[in-house]
């Protein structure tokens, strides 16, 4: 008895056969998504060769930022391709090791 209280108990710290697994999984997922963060700014700068775009961006609320001109990292060099010096643009952005990087950039519609 004693020992399958136990088996229960160690199934269920795991999360076997409870499903606890894919519970524990979908948490991470939502809060991979959680972290993602759209924005739309004009890019004033694009250096490829150093993965890093300078946009003057509207207010980013999902952060508190008020609208301000910065540098940005990219997490691919190849997001910036085709984007240049006065480009309207959306951009979205993830907490990276060394801050907030992008991970996705488009020309806005005109």
């Amino acid at each position: 008895m004693k020992s399958t209280m136990w088996s229960i108990v160690i199934a269920a710290a795991l999360g076997m056969g409870t499903g606890g697994g894919s519970v524990a999984l979908a948490g991470e997922a939502a809060q991979t998504q959680a972290q993602t963060v759209s924005a739309t700014g004009v890019v004033q700068q694009v250096n490829t060769a150093n993965g890093k775009v300078k946009i003057a961006h509207d207010p980013i609320q999902a952060l508190g930022w008020p609208k301000m001109m910065m540098f940005f990292r990219v997490k691919d060099a190849a997001v910036l391709e085709g984007v240049a010096q006065g480009d309207a643009v959306r951009f979205e952005l993830e907490k990276g090791p060394t801050g907030m990087v992008i991970t996705r950039i488009e020309k806005a519609a005109k």
